[in-house]
């Protein structure tokens, strides 16, 4: 007694290079969130670093001023308003002296903030003009004022100090340009270089030191991710296996129809998601034959009309099948649309034109192509031309004329890559370019796109 020889082969894992595309993508995303982050971080904690250095700076040179400026103290004890002949040459003495340290300019001014006397070094006529946009903001009260500036690579303070009588009654003000010696500077520039370089080192080395931690808190959800993956593909397999021990034409017209489908998919730039769709679709279109039985879906000759009705519920049943799988879900546009004709004229639905998803527009060309180009017990296999020209002439009834020009401009080559191949060969080809579109999310069609929707317009 002979038993039935399992044509279904054991699922291989896909062992390609797609696989490290894949982690080399994973990688470059890691590394990439983490330079992002770093940047991120240098930019706000640097700015706020040097926020607070600049305040610093300016606290120090305020102070250097201020005790410079101390001299000035006995302004107080003058009438700002009614400046005699000696009060006024005592006041230009000492800002005379206070223009031969650091400060290039002093003034000094009444409570009602009227100038009173004003001492400029020599030569600095141009700074005075530059700078004074940035003046006169008198402080209410005992406030002290001082402004920061880095002008023609020199670093100057614009200080306001006001001046109180004996008893404490406002008496004036008294305001300078003091420049910052360049030794002070060059402390300060240094300070600031040292301390963005710090927080700036900080958060790089803290970065690389979190990469292989994060790495490998995502390993074993990446492992998971692609052993999942993995079983889902081969449930694909195992499934259309299942539909080959019923039919023993299923397992290479799969093979070839997935191909075909994939390959105008790809030529008209199908979206990587879509794309993922389409293959699931193309390997499960007839997952529902498995509930149709033995004598009409293996009966030799035509069906009969009630036959034919039974037979058109394995779409039904293939879309009950994939409902039971989120994974699956996305097949079921190919699975329960595929026989819908662009005329309205198909089943199970009648929808026309558009209204038909893209992956069974596209699947169905696939369908036929490969159902007129294959030996079948009842028929011989047809010319490539002429199986060609009946999807051309059947284009805007059966199929989607735009999708059916394209095809025929490749459909040729199609053929003669899988005609002569056997299953294993077809298995091993689908399963390199399945794993391209599952595997390698970077894959792209731009090209193949803009073509199409230059056809499309």
């Amino acid at each position: 007694m002979k038993t039935k020889q399992s044509r279904c082969h054991q699922p291989k894992k896909m062992k390609s290079p797609q696989a490290m595309s894949t982690n080399r993508f994973i990688h470059r995303k890691i590394l990439t969130r983490l330079f992002l982050g770093w940047l991120f971080l240098s930019v706000t904690v640097g700015g706020s670093t040097l926020w607070l250095e600049i305040k610093r700076a300016e606290q120090l040179v305020h102070a250097l001023a201020l005790k410079e400026s101390a001299i000035f103290s006995g302004a107080s004890a003058h009438n700002l308003e009614q400046l005699d002949a000696q009060s006024t040459e005592h006041l230009t003495q000492l800002a005379e002296q206070l223009v031969s340290q650091h400060f290039l300019i002093v003034e000094l001014y009444d409570r009602n903030k009227q100038l009173k006397l004003e001492a400029v070094r020599q030569g600095q006529e141009l700074v005075e003009q530059f700078i004074d946009q940035y003046r006169h903001q008198f402080p209410q009260a005992d406030e002290f004022t001082h402004d920061l500036h880095f002008i023609h690579g020199q670093l100057w303070l614009v200080t306001l100090v006001p001046l109180r009588g004996e008893q404490d009654s406002p008496m004036g003000y008294f305001e300078g340009v003091y420049q910052v010696d360049p030794e002070t500077f060059a402390m300060l520039k240094q300070n600031l270089i040292r301390m963005l370089a710090f927080v700036t080192l900080g958060i790089f080395f803290t970065s690389l030191l979190m990469y292989p931690i994060v790495l490998t808190l995502n390993r074993g959800v990446i492992r998971l991710s692609g052993e999942l993956l993995q079983g889902n593909l081969e449930l694909m397999n195992v499934l259309g296996c299942a539909i080959a021990e019923r039919d023993s034409e299923t397992n290479h017209h799969n093979y070839r129809v997935t191909y075909y489908a994939l390959r105008l998919g790809e030529a008209i730039g199908l979206p990587e998601e879509n794309m993922r769709d389409l293959i699931a679709g193309a390997f499960l279109h007839d997952v529902g034959k498995i509930g149709i039985r033995d004598p009409i879906l293996l009966k030799p000759g035509k069906l009969t009309a009630d036959e034919f009705e039974v037979m058109k519920t394995h779409v039904v049943l293939g879309v009950e099948i994939l409902n039971k799988s989120h994974w699956l879900t996305g097949a079921r546009d190919v699975v329960e649309f595929h026989h819908e004709k662009y005329d309205g004229s198909g089943y199970l639905q009648g929808l026309t034109g558009n209204t038909i998803p893209l992956n069974a527009r596209i699947f169905a060309i696939g369908d036929v192509f490969d159902a007129l180009t294959s030996q079948r017990p009842y028929k011989e296999a047809w010319p490539v031309v002429d199986a060609i020209s009946k999807l051309v002439k059947e284009g805007g009834s059966h199929f989607d004329p735009r999708l059916v020009t394209i095809f025929a401009k490749i459909a040729p080559r199609l053929h003669q890559e899988v005609n002569d191949l056997d299953e294993s060969q077809l298995e091993a080809m689908l399963q390199r370019l399945v794993g391209e579109h599952f595997l390698n999310t970077a894959f792209k069609v731009r090209k193949a796109r803009d073509e199409f929707s230059r056809t499309s317009a």
